[in-house]
This record gives C-alpha cells, structure tokens and sequence, in this order.
C-alpha cells in the first residue's frame, strides 16, 4: 500500500517533532544528568534522529575546532587536554612540570627559562650568559667591569670585598672606606679610633692624660704626676714631700681645685712625723702632737692601755674590775668580778666556801674559802669540788657517794638516774617501768598503759588482738590491704571477688569493671570507655566520633575523608568512576566506554556501530530502522533495535497513537495524518517508562516512587539505591518503607542486593535531594 501524504500530515509531523524536541530537553535537565546521560530521548521519525552538541573549548578530540584530535605524543610528557581551546600535554613525566604559556613539559632544575618553578627566567645582576641548577640561577659569564664569582657577577667598580679586581678587599685598620671606581677609598675611623698621623690609633679619652677629653689634650700637675678620669684632668699622686689638698671657690659654690702642697710633719696626722705616716687610731680617736700621732679618747668599750685602746669589762675583768688595774685574789681560792666586784670563784683542793657575817650580817658579810667534809657534803661529796646533781629529781651525800632520794613528777628512777618516762605510750614502759610491748608479725603501739597491735605485716590480720596469716591478694574482707571488705554485688554486676588484691566482679553484657571507680561501667555508648573501660575513640580521619554498641564510629569526618558505614574513608572524587563527585555516584556508559574527569563521568568513545551524539552512544545510520512503504503492523518498528515506540503524553495525537499501539494490522497511514505520535524509548534503561510506555500504563516512571532518594532502571526493573529521611530500602530494592530511625537508611542487605544487581547489567539512575 503506498504512502500518501497531504498538507495535514506535514503539519503533523511539525507538531510531532516540536513534541519531541521539547521532551529531549526536559531530559536533560535532570537532577543528575551525568547519572543518567543514557536515557537522554533521540527526536526520531521514520528512523532519522538529529541534535548534536561538541564542546570545542575542552575536548581533546575537537579542540579548538571540530575534528582537531590532541597529540598524545609531547616531549618529556604523555598524554593530552584541551584547555580554553589549546591542546597541552595530559602530564609532564618525573622532574617536568607543564608550561602552559609554552604548551610544553619544561625541567625546573635545569631551564633557564622555568629555574625553579614555571615561567621563571634566570637574570642574574650583571650577567651576561645565565644557567639553571638544582633549581637556582647562576650566572655563567658577565659584563664588562663585572667578576664571576661562584655564580654570581662582583662589580669591579663598587665591591669593597672586590674592588678593581677580584679578590682585592679593601682594608681600613681601626676605620671604614668605600670601594670607589676601583679604588679603596678612607672614609673614617671607627668608634674608639682617631686619625693621627693618617692612622687610625685607639685612644681612650677618659683615661689618657695625653689626650684627656681631646685628641692631643695633655694633663700636667705641679709638683705631682697628673692623671686622667672620665676625660677631666686629675692629681694622680704627689711628689716627696708633698700632699694632695684640694681648695673650694665660694665654699664650694663655684667648684673646687685639687693641687701638691708641702706637708707639716709636726701635726698633720697623714704625714706624722714623716712624709707619707699616716696615723691611725683603732677602736679610738687622736691627733698629731709634735709629730707623734696620740689618742684622746677611746670608743665604748675601749680603754687607754699604754697609748693604745684596749677592749676591756670592767665589770667581769678580775685584773681590771671595777676600774682600770683594780686586780681581784683571795687565799687559798679564785677569784672573779661580777658586776664591777671582786668575788670568790671558787676554792683550792680540800678547801669549800665559806660566808661569815658581821652582827648577824647587820655589818654585811664576807666569803672565804675553808676545810671541806667530803663524806657529806653535797658540794664536795667523795671529793672536794664533787657537787651533787641530781637532774629531775632530790638526793644527799651519803658516805662520799651522790644517792636519789626521789625523783620529779613524771620521772622515774631507772639505772640510778631519773628518767623521763611517759608509761602510758613508752613502748619499752608501757604501764610501768621495763615493760617492752613485743607485736609478732606487726605492729603497735602503748595506749593508755596498755600494748595495742596498730597494723599486722603483708600477710597477716589483726584477730582477736593478735596478727594471723591472711591473703589480701584473694580475701574479699582483707582485698589489697587489711580491713578493706569487698561490697558484697555490683550493680550491673554479680558478687565480689578478690583478684590480685582489687576488688572486682563479672558485669553484665554492655558494662566493663572499672578499677579506677570500682563499679561496673557502661561501655555501650561512651567515647572514652567504649567497648572497654580506658579505650578512646579515636579513628583516622575522623572529626568527631560516637560509640554504638560498644563500637567506634565515625561521624563527621575531616575535609578530604568521606563517611562509609562509620569509617572515614579517602575517595578521589575528581577520577574515581565507582565514586565520581560525589560517593556512590558510579560511572555507566551504555554502548561505550569513558572515564570520571573533574568529577564528571565523561563519555570518551562507542562501541562498533555506535556513533557519540548528544553525549550518548546511538546507533549509526547504517544501523538505523528504515522506513518502509508498505504496511506495517505495528509502529514500533519505526524505532531502531532494543527501543520501543510510545505514544507522546499530551500531544495533540496521543489517543490516536494510543489506539494504533494497542491495535493490531494497522498501518502508518494514521500517524502521518495526525491520528497518532510516537518517541523511541529504551524502556529496559528509561526512567521514566521503565518495562513499558509509561504513557499507555505498561511501564512505571522510577522517579516517582514515594520516598525515594536514588532510583535507577535496570532490565526494565525499578531499582531504588537510597531513601529520604524517614525511609529506607525494601528487601526486594524496589520501593522505599517506612523506618522509625531519621535519615536515608541504606541497610547493608539491600546495599549488596543492589550491588549485585549493579554488577550483571547497566542501570539508569536518579538521585534526589
């Protein structure tokens, strides 16, 4: 049957192809168009699809103009980019980096042109002729009046290390010059120098009298040796027969002078008797009389003894008491002054003090020393001079021997002597005298009189007043130490148990021992105690981290790290194609092959019989449905293989379209007079007709699943790969249920159902935000 066709069709089909062109768009702009650049719709009729777009800008292939293919051959580089339209080297091999003004790998150890980083030219002052090495300039020859000196060009004319010639270095002893057309030039001497003679000479101008204050300035002294100090002129010292004096202007109002006068000999009392014989006059005070230097009186404490000044106590001195040579004796005895007054000491061997008194003492009295009864005297008891002490206690002479008659209170007569005793804590007279408190395997103390165990020894227990063996290493009641009793349970936990001398306890499943608190420890969800008591978390790359059932998990993660099932991994989004830009997003590229660039899936070449249109591989135009002219049955077979003909939802031919499509042994004349229209649909891959024309009600649209975040279409199957918060994915992975947990919840089981459906066959994909 032949085609006919009429003005009505043209319009149709004008109708139809504005139809078609306005979905393609919609299309494109999916929330994700790298995801999913597969399902972009071909605007076909009868077999002939168009629209193409080439980015001429960045396309290694058609740089800078359609057709122009990048070389991937570059010297000391590989591989190629287009960048603003310029083919340049993909990368630079080891020890090159790209120059991009030059298109070309360049060395930045060695370039002159690029030492040391890109774009870097090597222009050292006063060279002629430049190299680069290990990344620095030097200089390899120099200009004229210039010098090479280790890479470097010297001026000849200026360089005082160099000046007129290499290596001649300008040298100014105690001064400083200049380098002056070639020539070493003096300028001036250095601090603490002065030009004399044309040399610069260290003076001291507070110290030379040659030069005291000034250069030249010379100090003199009549009659002396002038000095110099703080750069003013002095008197150093006098000659024979002179001295230092110094007069004063105005009492000292107009300043004073310093000068060598004669000395007096007869009464100055530097100069005593002789030039230079100084008087001195220790612990007193004198002058200079007829040339003998004479004390006139002497300090506090000090008296005239001879013509010199004496410490004397008058009042202790038995030579001098009372007064200068008042001297104290008594017969048969010693004396002594006190307070001034001649006393008796003490007496000779068998003699002992005696005081007799005038009318009973009314006349006052005097003491002498006398025969002494060594049997009974306590003064002289066994032997004259033997006194009787009897330290904390009282006592007599008894035959000749010192004998305690009784002792203080709180002293007690002990080896014949009266001894401090506390009988109420002395542990060797706890209670009375000689009782010694003995503590066998540990120790004590006396309380009260009586001997108390305070500790027992490792290993022992205080039982019935006495230390007996325990094990503080396994005994609940003495666990680590004596008295230390174990609580009898935990909470969260069973009962004690002494185990190296802590106390512990088993606890229950989520709780840890705590020996530092000892009490049974949460160990579910504590950061610093998770799992295990002590245990930090603290996990690689991590921000911030939580405990989940006793197990450290990430929750935020450092820049550069990305958040997987609470580990922070490092993903390179920017190559990656199992996680390109963003993490998950896998690269898939229907009848062809690509890589992720920039963190972008890029399509880079088809398969055999596939051309790159739109940035999709289509069919070629030898691979192309015809048309035929004859009858059909069914409009499909206008598309090419694989693609199926759905009537266009709200076009003007949509219930025509849909009634040829459901009938049989139709032809096409229907479609070119507007009675029905069609697209081609990959309905095993197309999101929105996936298993079917979504428009006819045989296939679903993915991207409408309720809660779904990520969905894709795979053998004309939908797959959902996230949920929005509030959801998560059903075990059959093809819808989103409910959850009581907030946020998209992957579960691991449907992750790797979903994974390995992945894995057997390309899926088109949308995500959702």
């Amino acid at each position: 049957m032949r085609f006919s066709l009429a003005l009505s069709a043209v319009a149709a089909l004008t109708t139809s192809t504005l139809a078609l062109a306005s979905d393609v768009v919609g299309a494109d702009q999916s929330p994700n168009p790298a995801l999913h650049q597969h399902s972009k719709r071909a605007t076909c009729f009868l077999g002939i699809c168009w629209g193409t777009s080439i980015d001429t800008t960045s396309d290694v292939n058609n740089c800078g103009s359609t057709g122009n293919k990048c070389s991937t051959t570059w010297a000391n580089g590989s591989g190629s980019q287009c960048v603003s339209s310029v083919c340049l080297p993909g990368t630079c091999n080891a020890g090159y980096a790209l120059n991009t003004a030059t298109r070309s790998c360049v060395n930045t150890q060695t370039d002159a042109n690029n030492c040391g980083s890109v774009g870097k030219v090597c222009a050292v002052a006063g060279a002629t002729g430049n190299a680069c090495a290990a990344g620095v300039c030097y200089a390899t020859s120099c200009q004229a009046g210039f010098g090479l000196v280790s890479g470097t060009c010297k001026n000849l004319a200026t360089d005082s290390a160099n000046c007129g010639a290499l290596g001649k270095v300008c040298q100014f002893p105690g001064g400083a010059g200049t380098c002056n057309n070639g020539v070493c030039t003096f300028t001036s001497c250095a601090s603490g120098y002065y030009l004399v003679n044309g040399v610069c000479t260290a003076l001291n101008l507070q110290s030379d009298p040659n030069n005291c204050g000034s250069l030249g300035y010379k100090c003199s002294v009549a009659n002396g040796v002038a000095g110099c100090s703080a750069g003013s002129c002095i008197v150093a010292s006098c000659n024979a027969g002179y001295t230092q004096q110094t007069s004063y202007s105005l009492f000292g109002l107009l300043g004073s002078s310093t000068s060598c006068v004669a000395v007096n000999t007869a009464s100055d009392v530097n100069n005593c008797g002789a030039v230079g014989k100084v008087c001195s006059f220790t612990n007193g005070a004198g002058t200079c009389s007829n040339g003998v230097c004479t004390y006139t009186s002497c300090n506090n404490g000090f008296y005239n003894v001879n013509n010199v000044c004496t410490a004397l106590n008058l009042a202790s001195d038995v030579n001098n008491c009372g007064s200068v040579g008042n001297k104290c004796s008594y017969p048969n005895g010693v004396a002594s002054c006190s307070g001034g007054s001649c006393t008796l000491a003490s007496c000779n061997a068998g003699y002992t003090m005696a005081t007799s008194y005038s009318l009973f003492g009314l006349l006052g009295s005097s003491t002498s020393c006398s025969a002494v009864n060594t049997q009974s005297d306590i003064n002289n008891c066994g032997a004259v001079g033997n006194v009787c002490a009897f330290q904390n206690g009282q006592g007599t002479c008894s035959a000749g021997q010192c004998t305690y008659s009784s002792c203080n209170s709180g002293f007690y007569l002990v080896g014949g002597k009266c001894t401090s005793l506390n009988l109420q804590s002395d542990l060797s007279n706890c209670g009375s005298v000689g009782n010694a408190c003995s503590f066998p395997n540990g120790q004590g103390t006396c309380s009260n009189g009586q001997c108390v165990y305070t500790s027992c020894s490792t290993g022992y227990a205080l039982s019935s007043g006495k230390c007996t063996t325990v094990n503080t290493l396994t005994d609940v009641n003495n666990c680590g130490k004596i008295g230390n009793v174990c609580p009898a349970s935990y909470s969260n936990g069973g009962s004690a148990s002494c185990v190296n001398g802590q106390c512990t306890t088993t606890c229950a499943a989520g709780f840890d021992f705590d020996t530092t608190y000892n009490f049974c420890r949460d160990v579910t969800s504590d950061v610093n105690n998770c799992g295990t008591c002590g245990r930090t978390c603290t996990l690689n790359g991590a921000s911030a981290t939580i405990c989940s059932s006793g197990k450290c998990l990430a929750s935020t993660c450092d820049t550069g790290y990305t958040l997987v099932n609470g580990a922070c991994v490092v993903y390179n989004f920017q190559t990656d194609p199992k996680n390109c830009g963003s993490f998950g997003n896998v690269c898939t590229f229907t009848n062809g092959a690509g890589t992720c660039s920039a963190g972008k899936c890029l399509l880079t070449s088809c398969n055999t019989g596939y051309i790159l249109n739109n940035g999709v591989c289509v069919l070629s135009g030898s691979q192309k449905a015809r048309a035929k002219r004859s009858k059909v049955t069914k409009p499909k077979t206008l598309c090419p293989v694989g693609e199926q003909a759905c009537p266009i939802l709200g076009s003007t031919s949509y219930n025509g379209a849909v009634k040829q499509h459901f009938a049989s042994g139709e032809d096409v004349t229907g479609v070119l007079a507007g009675s029905g229209g069609y697209e081609c649909v990959d309905t095993k891959q197309a999101l929105d007709s996936c298993g079917g024309c979504a428009s006819t009600g045989e296939g679903a649209d993915c991207t409408k699943i309720r809660g779904a975040a990520g969905v894709g279409c795979q053998e004309g199957r939908c797959v959902v790969f996230s949920c929005q918060p509030g959801f998560k994915p059903s075990l059959s992975g093809d819808k989103c249920v409910r959850t009581r947990s907030h946020g998209a919840n992957n579960s691991t089981s449907a992750r790797r159902h979903l994974a390995a459906r992945h894995q057997h066959g390309h899926a088109h994909a949308h995500f959702s935000s």
